[in-house]
């Protein structure tokens, strides 16, 4: 059985939300744990299913600046 932190990294790791390392980590965790492959997948077809259902929708110019506003440029 999975554990409650196991859950709430794959659901991280779906919505590609974990860092670089936290990535790394958490798929040598789930290549060796078929129950976390099989929750993974089973995420992995909802987040599709409910990204495909929602209307695209582009932001106010107002919002836009807001959010650019608070965008920092990464540097490689």
């Amino acid at each position: 059985m999975m554990n409650e932190r196991m859950e709430e990294q794959a659901s991280l790791h779906v919505l590609g939300a974990l860092t670089e390392t936290e990535a790394r980590e958490f798929k040598q965790a789930m290549m060796a744990d078929a129950e976390t492959k099989e929750f993974v997948a089973r995420l992995s077809t909802a987040t599709g299913a409910l990204a495909g259902a929602v209307p695209v929708v582009a932001p106010s110019a107002k919002l836009r600046e807001k959010i650019m506003a608070g965008i920092t440029p990464r540097r490689g």
